[in-house]
């Protein structure tokens, strides 16, 4: 037991992670599993069909505006879409950011360009300001036959260099995200609820606590 943890503090101080009262924060630049937004219902069976039943999950952020930057740049955005898109976002601080994110099997003849672009959301019953939707590369490992995310394919050492480095293996686990804009006037005190609608008309509902700031929940309550 003592040399798990010591193994553990080692790992959080040589890999800026470990910020949250959870041992597993991590999910990407920006991203902590502290944000994760309470899903209203179970994985949707004719989704995780469609996507592939042991690759299929998907979850939904809040974002602060002070992790949007390290969010755009983030090296992992490049590997499969232009920079030019990034480049797009407003990055206007008074607006609510979340991110939806899905994630799928690539071996199946999926034509996910024209998948993603068809997703629909509402969040307290508005559309988004704007929207982008981008592939983004996790590794992974597998739990018997499912498929287990693991870190952002390309991951920061903070040791010896700063840099950043593609340190988690050649195998890449595809998810779908969605960086939505909302017009920050519109949240609400207490319950704000996030909507999609996905292209098989399935309705899959998220919410979260804000009172003055986002409210975290308990571990149990959004596993």
């Amino acid at each position: 037991m003592i040399i798990r943890n010591i193994g553990f503090f080692l790992f959080c101080f040589l890999f800026p992670l470990c910020s949250s009262r959870y041992y597993l924060t991590i999910v990407s630049p920006g991203v902590t599993s502290d944000y994760r937004l309470k899903s209203i219902g179970g994985i949707r069976m004719l989704e995780a069909s469609y996507y592939g039943t042991w690759h299929y999950t998907q979850t939904a952020f809040y974002l602060e505006p002070e992790n949007l930057d390290a969010l755009l740049f983030d090296p992992n955005n490049h590997i499969l879409n232009y920079k030019e898109l990034f480049d797009s976002v407003s990055k206007d601080k008074s607006s609510v950011w979340i991110l939806f994110e899905y994630c799928y099997d690539q071996t199946k003849p999926i034509q996910i360009d024209e998948d993603k672009e068809q997703y629909q959301f509402e969040w307290n019953g508005n559309e988004p300001k704007s929207k982008i939707s981008y592939l983004y590369p996790y590794s992974y490992y597998k739990k018997g036959n499912r498929i287990r995310q693991k870190l952002p394919f390309y991951q920061s050492e903070r040791y010896p260099k700063n840099e950043w480095k593609q340190t988690t293996g050649y195998d890449q686990y595809f998810c779908v995200r969605n960086l939505l804009e909302f017009d920050g006037s519109l949240q609400k005190k207490g319950t704000n609820e996030l909507k999609v609608v996905t292209p098989r008309e399935q309705i899959l509902y998220y919410e979260y606590q804000f009172d003055h700031k986002f409210i975290f929940y308990a571990e149990e309550e959004i596993n």
